[in-house]
């Protein structure tokens, strides 16, 4: 009696898989769009999903917890969406690989749910960010469904067991941790050039920067505690102690210049030791950390030591007549926030409406100026006024003639006591703890300045 052939096994189902590379792909590909749109906002630009106020992309990811990440691994929050998105197409592929090869499938099944569930641990801790932010970010809704039908096809789409079976958690982590690994240190170089969200006030030793950050905007700052040049650089770390040492000898071997017009208006005195005279654009990030962190400069400059002039240079073609116009007729963001910073300079909350308007960079339009601008004391048909003045034009164009006289290559341009510096706010402090002698005893504990050539630079927002 002949033996009957054995039953041939039954094929290992794929389509699951395919529908879990497909959505891998896809998160991939919404993460690189992402991390694009990131170095967007870091150039100073606006992106599609900086909606308002509420729905803006921007505002999440310059969040204390995206900075927290990006500082400790890194990565940017969209460089582990995208390192989860290459691990599912890994897993994935190798899942259609091995059944193909009629080998098993558990290991690349397993991962593949191992990775889901870590998915939504991950939308659970970064949805909750965004809540307690009142802000939502569409890019990251997209993720969010992305990773969520991911989670349901890897659980319902998959054949075998939801968990790993006894002899089975070796293979799982082997290739789910292994995939993980390989994407993350791939990732790891464009993830250290991309630059961190700025943080006004790091320069300040510890204790003063809390107090300056936990003041209450409706309370008058409190006194600080008094500071010395001495101890403010015992605070710096070495990098710091470098770039201001290369600062200062940009500083000393400057030839200062006159000042080619009177200040329109100035922050302190006339007279004081340390006189810095900067340039900014609206939208620029250089800009608003400068204006962040000279705000708390303000705040602990002994009294009488410091005056601040702030003049404009709008990246924009269609009111500065040092960059070609390809913008609408329509008023820009840049030009609206300029003129109505001109038009604000002789009242009396001129330094707290700028601040403001600086603040609101993230989702800024030209609805956002008139409101931040029209909420002191200057009423909104006199701001209207005087933004189409030519008067206000005029004084425009002066500033940015007179930028030009430095040759300008970007934003912020910073002058102290006449002389081009870099927007460094650890050396303005430095010099108005030293009374503005930039040759201070204190300054001698500095490492020798770097050559020009090899000293780190400054990456303003350039105009084309």
């Amino acid at each position: 009696m002949s033996k009957k052939a054995p039953t041939p096994a039954a094929p290992v189902p794929t389509r699951g898989a395919l529908a879990l590379l497909v959505l891998g792909l896809l998160t991939s590909g919404l993460a690189v769009y992402q991390w694009l749109e990131l170095l967007t906002v870091r150039a100073g630009g606006s992106t599609a999903c900086s909606i308002s106020e509420t729905v803006n992309c921007a505002t999440v990811w310059n969040s204390d917890f995206a900075s927290a990440v990006h500082d400790t691994l890194g990565i940017p929050i969209a460089g582990m969406g995208l390192v989860w998105g290459l691990a599912a197409v890994g897993l994935s592929a190798l899942y259609l690989a091995w059944a193909k090869a009629g080998r098993t499938v558990r290991p690349a099944a397993n991962g593949l749910r191992l990775l889901a569930l870590a998915g939504v641990v991950s939308i659970i801790v970064f949805a909750t960010v965004s809540a307690r932010l009142g802000v939502v970010c569409p890019t990251c809704m997209g993720t969010y469904a992305l990773v969520l039908v991911f989670t349901g096809v890897a659980w319902r789409g998959l054949p075998g067991a939801f968990l790993p079976q006894a002899g089975e958690w070796g293979d799982t982590l082997k290739w789910t941790v292994g995939l993980s690994a390989v994407a993350f240190v791939a990732m790891l170089m464009p993830g250290r050039a991309t630059p961190h969200a700025q943080k006004a006030g790091a320069f300040l030793p510890p204790v003063a920067s809390a107090q300056a950050q936990t003041q209450d905007s409706a309370t008058p700052p409190a006194p600080p505690p008094p500071a010395t040049l001495d101890a403010f650089l015992a605070s710096l770390p070495p990098d710091q102690l470098q770039f201001l040492s290369d600062a200062l000898a940009m500083y000393r071997a400057a030839q200062p210049k006159l000042a080619a017009y009177p200040p329109r208006n100035l922050f302190g005195p006339a007279d004081a030791p340390v006189k810095v005279l900067e340039w900014t654009d609206s939208k620029c990030p250089h800009c608003k950390a400068l204006v962040e962190e000279l705000a708390l400069i303000k705040q602990h400059a002994p009294k009488g030591m410091l005056s601040v002039e702030a003049r404009q240079f709008p990246l924009d073609g269609q009111c500065n007549p040092a960059i070609p116009n390809r913008g609408p007729d329509a008023l820009s963001v840049r030009c609206a926030a300029a003129r109505a910073t001109v038009c604000l300079e002789g009242a009396k909350d001129f330094w707290t409406l700028r601040e403001k308007l600086f603040a609101a960079q993230a989702f800024l339009d030209t609805d956002k100026v008139m409101e931040i601008a029209s909420s002191g004391s200057v009423a909104r048909p006199q701001l209207e006024a005087c933004m189409t003045a030519p008067e206000t034009i005029g004084k425009l164009r002066q500033d940015v003639e007179y930028a030009m006289r430095y040759n300008i290559q970007g934003t912020p341009l910073v002058l102290v006591n006449g002389r081009e510096v870099p927007p460094s706010a650890p050396l303005i402090y430095a010099l108005v703890l030293a009374s503005g002698n930039p040759d201070a005893p204190a300054f001698s504990t500095l490492p020798p300045p770097r050559s020009r050539g090899s000293a780190g630079g400054h990456e303003g927002h350039a105009h084309p």
